[in-house]
């Protein structure tokens, strides 16, 4: 097993990545070109699957790398983001070599993202981005996080009204202590009654103070955004609220994450879990409601930098917000 580098995300390679990526590969004329085409498709693959997990669209069937005339005779590993442009995603077998770029890829390229794919071929390590390349090869040591990546793409959004997965790929909570905050994100009160009676709730703490304890010493600053779940077809409308604390004295910053209902519904969706995930993706807090519950709350504390998530889940339908600290 290939050790993990830091800043990296691991992935799994699925059975029906492997599968495909086969497929391709026998459609090849020789062996080194089959091997090529191979790992191209499982890289691209893996890529997918972390684009799905930030719910940024793509398109398969518009990326060079799925047309089999052009995967035929280029060493392509495209993937096409909808309205954005080609993300080049290119295989290493080991991390201590530059990714080396080939002439087909150095152009009509919106960025490069380089995977590391482990010897038995059924986990991946995301290692890094970078929006340009040098002509010939990729030093992995200059690859940036993949926190640039989701920046990179949302600067190619046309307007800071647009609605969808990619208006607010990435929340900078830092911002919020400087006043600066996105639309989606409004003031409490907005969403819901000032006078709302103090509801039932779960807790959960990775603290070792409660956020609750630090309001007369803290600069604290709380903001709730409005999301449409979908539950049995239907579409329910809850309000997360996320409340952030900042000590004078301390560099942690205090979190705390809250789930409501919003609108007429007096209560949750039974079995609705709320998640948080470190940068990557490891669960490392969770709530689940019952049917009465009208409240859910999660407390951690991380340092400034650091990246989290918050997932909302019940059964196959999910929503992930994705957060810097």
């Amino acid at each position: 097993m290939l050790p993990l580098m830091i800043d990296s995300l691991a992935l799994p390679i699925t059975q029906v990545a492997r599968l495909t990526a086969q497929k391709f590969g026998q459609q090849q004329t020789t062996p080194d070109k089959a091997r090529q085409v191979y790992f191209n498709t499982l890289a691209v693959w893996v890529v997918k699957d972390y684009l799905s997990l930030m719910e940024i669209p793509f398109c398969l069937e518009a990326s060079d790398c799925w047309n089999p005339i052009i995967r035929l005779c280029s060493d392509v590993a495209d993937l096409m983001i909808p309205d954005i442009g080609r993300l080049e995603c290119r295989p290493v077998l080991s991390a201590t070599s530059p990714c080396v770029l080939p002439p087909d890829v150095w152009s009509d390229r919106i960025g490069y993202i380089v995977i590391l794919i482990e010897d038995n071929h059924r986990k991946a390590q995301i290692l890094g981005f970078t929006p340009t390349a040098t002509r010939g090869h990729l030093p992995i040591d200059q690859l940036q996080p993949l926190e640039s990546l989701l920046a990179h793409i949302s600067e190619f959004m046309p307007s800071a009204d647009t609605e969808g997965p990619l208006s607010s790929l990435c929340t900078d909570l830092g911002q919020w202590l400087n006043g600066v905050f996105d639309k989606s994100w409004q003031v409490v009160d907005h969403l819901l009654p000032p006078a709302m009676p103090e509801p039932s709730f779960q807790f959960r703490s990775a603290a070792t103070t409660s956020t609750l304890d630090l309001y007369d010493n803290a600069i604290c600053v709380k903001r709730a955004k409005l999301v449409q779940f979908k539950a049995d077809k239907t579409e329910i409308p809850l309000v997360l609220i996320m409340n952030l604390l900042q000590t004078e004295a301390d560099e942690q910053r205090m979190l705390c994450v809250q789930l409501r209902p919003a609108g007429d519904h007096p209560s949750l969706p039974e079995n609705l879990i709320l998640r948080v995930l470190d940068h990557q993706r490891n669960t490392f807090l969770e709530a689940q409601s019952r049917s009465a519950d009208n409240y859910l709350q999660l407390e951690f504390s991380g340092r400034t930098g650091e990246q989290f998530h918050v997932d909302l889940e019940q059964c196959n339908q999910s929503i992930s917000e994705m957060f810097v600290i």
